[in-house]
């Protein structure tokens, strides 16, 4: 299996999204869906 890469959009070389590098963008975008859930569920209540 390949790991995911992006490429800079300024010099165009093509980094390797190792998991290391994409776990701090994964914890960030958990936490937003946390908070919107949350959200979602003190207006149901």
């Amino acid at each position: 299996m390949t790991e995911p890469t992006i490429t800079c959009p300024n010099c165009k070389t093509e980094i390797k999204l190792t998991e290391s590098l994409a776990a701090p963008l994964i914890a960030a975008t958990r936490q937003q869906f946390e908070k919107q859930l949350a959200q979602k569920d003190s207006d149901i209540a």
